[in-house]
C-alpha cells in the first residue's frame, strides 16, 4: 500500500497550514484512511518556528470539533521535505513559487472546481479566521476527495 506524503504549506505555519493539516487528518480519520497518508504542515519562513498555532486558529478548529495535535508547533519546511513530498499544497501562488513550482507543488484551491480564488489570504493581520477556515475547509474537502479517488483506483 502506497502512503502519500502531504505537506500543507503557508508562510509561517502558524494559521492556514495547521488548519488544513487538522482538517485533512480529521477527514482521513473519520473514513479510516489515515494509513494511506502521512500528513503534516510547514511554513516557508522561520518567523514562528516552535510556536503553537495562533489561538484563533485553534479556537475555530475547536468550535468545529476538529482536533489539532496538542504537540503541533510551527516549523519551516526543509529542502529534503520539498523533495520527498508527494504533495506540497500551497495556500498561495507566492508560497508555491517559493517551493519551486515542482511537479509536487499545487495550490489548495486548484482542487475546487470552478473556484474563483486561487490564494487563501493570511487571516493573521486581518483577523479573518472564519473566512480562512471556510475557504480552507472547502479546499481540503476537494483535495481529500481527489486523493481518495486515487487511493481507491
Amino acid at each position: 500500500m502506497k502512503q502519500y506524503k502531504i505537506i500543507f504549506v503557508c508562510l509561517g505555519n502558524y494559521c492556514r497550514s495547521p488548519m488544513a493539516e487538522a482538517l485533512f487528518k480529521n477527514l482521513a480519520f473519520k473514513d479510516d484512511n489515515l494509513a494511506h497518508f502521512d500528513i503534516s504542515s510547514a511554513g516557508t519562513k522561520d518567523w514562528d518556528v516552535g510556536l503553537r498555532p495562533d489561538y484563533r486558529a485553534r479556537q475555530i478548529l475547536a468550535e468545529h470539533n476538529i482536533p489539532l495535535d496538542p504537540g503541533k508547533r510551527a516549523q519551516k519546511i526543509s529542502p529534503v521535505e520539498i523533495h520527498k513530498a508527494d504533495y506540497l499544497i500551497a495556500m498561495t501562488e507566492r508560497i508555491a513559487e517559493e517551493l519551486g513550482k515542482g511537479d509536487n507543488v499545487q495550490l489548495l484551491m486548484d482542487y475546487v472546481e470552478d473556484s474563483k480564488i486561487k490564494d487563501i489570504p493570511d487571516p493573521y493581520p486581518t483577523n479573518t479566521f472564519v473566512q480562512a477556515f471556510e475557504t480552507i475547509q472547502t479546499g481540503v474537502h476537494a483535495f481529500y476527495d481527489h486523493l481518495v479517488h486515487i487511493v481507491e483506483s
